[in-house]
């Protein structure tokens, strides 16, 4: 097998970075997904529609049967009903959870799942801002409602660096 001059085996392992979308393509992206939810949503809202009246129109008794005696429905149909309306229910939230998707992504103006895990490593990266009075504060308000309550108070927790400063201190 020949290789082409200038082309070797770890440039096309090499994986393929997309160029970025201008603002006007990233909307059409995100809105892309929300649309087709939103589409798919009102195709299975249909469907679910028109097996619900044919249900409702089998239920009517015939123009020359009494109507006192209910229609007798075996169990091998009631199952049948019964995986029916499950796939009917999977159905409209597997549309719905699409075009949930679609808003949220429009909303947070992600447009791949590559963006959506930079941010949220992003996020987890970043410093809490609480300061340790505050933190003690809410042991406090904690302990009290524990004690109202009538449960025990865990006990205290000794923090890392107090440790630290007393062991320093005492050499």
């Amino acid at each position: 097998m020949s290789q082409l001059p200038g082309s070797s085996d770890a440039s096309s392992s090499r994986q393929h970075v997309p160029a970025p979308l201008s603002p006007s393509e990233r909307k059409l992206k995100q809105l892309g997904l929300l649309f087709a939810g939103a589409g798919f949503m009102a195709a299975s809202v249909a469907v679910t529609r028109r097996a619900v009246l044919r249900r409702q129109l089998e239920s009517y008794p015939r123009f020359y049967s009494s109507n006192r005696a209910s229609p007798h429905i075996d169990p091998g149909e009631r199952s049948l009903m019964a995986v029916q309306a499950l796939g009917l229910a999977t159905l409209n939230v597997t549309s719905f959870g699409i075009m949930l998707t679609g808003g949220l992504a429009y909303s947070f103006d992600l447009c791949n799942i590559g963006e959506l895990r930079e941010r949220t490593q992003a996020a987890l990266r970043r410093p809490g801002n609480f300061s340790p009075e505050e933190e003690k504060e809410v042991e406090k308000m904690m302990g009290s409602i524990l004690e109202r309550l009538g449960m025990p108070k865990p006990p205290e927790t000794h923090n890392v660096e107090s440790e630290d400063k007393k062991t320093a201190s005492k050499k």
